[in-house]
């Protein structure tokens, strides 16, 4: 099996078992990066309309 499709079915298995918020906890966790309050808040959308070129 080449290592696209290996990619693909692990993510095909893990989809149903763990959430986009839960990867990104558990990725923090594994790396040891803490979040603090003003990184939860999510940023003004003016944001990320400058981010993609939309105005």
């Amino acid at each position: 099996m080449d290592d696209r499709l290996q990619r693909e079915s692990f993510l095909e298995r893990r989809h149903g078992r763990e959430t986009p918020l839960e990867t990104a906890a558990r990725l923090r966790d594994e790396l040891g990066i803490e979040l603090n309050k003003q990184a939860r808040k999510p940023l003004p959308r003016p944001v990320y309309d400058e981010l993609s070129g939309e105005d």
